[in-house]
């Protein structure tokens, strides 16, 4: 698969300051972006990136930015306009580039928007104000 999301549940934590910490990280072409295990905040990454994939998924030429949000890292979307994204990731200066069709790329945020309101639920946290977002998706 050209890209997929990845968030390992079992890692979520909730920071004092009610911001939920855990890894999150996306594969493009195989290549884990920013690293495997990427620790940041999963449940406000995913509605920045679900909104962006809406917004660019059939309007051609259309771009948005998804930046993570612990260090310098981020994904430029852009759509195409016949059913496919493309797929920009920062990487220290070197850019990894990949067009994947809005289908698998809906799927991948799909289920693990599922499976992360689902973990944020089981711990408690379902009034936290990201995770009434990411539901509302």
């Amino acid at each position: 698969m050209e890209f997929e999301l990845f968030c390992d549940v079992e890692s979520l934590d909730l920071a004092r300051s009610g911001s939920i910490w855990g890894n999150v990280w996306i594969g493009i072409s195989g290549c884990p972006f920013p690293e495997s295990n990427w620790n940041d905040m999963p449940v406000v990454f995913l509605v920045e990136l679900i909104d962006a994939f809406s917004n660019v998924r059939q309007a051609e030429g259309m771009r948005r930015r998804v930046r993570f949000f612990d260090g310098p890292f981020w994904i430029d979307l852009v759509g195409r306009g016949d059913g496919a994204v493309d797929i920009s990731a920062n990487a220290h200066g070197a850019d990894k580039t990949v067009t994947v069709r809005a289908h698998d790329m809906a799927q991948s945020l799909t289920e693990v928007r599922i499976e992360l309101v689902r973990a944020c639920l089981e711990r408690g946290w379902g009034d936290q104000m990201d995770v009434r977002r990411l539901q509302a998706q």
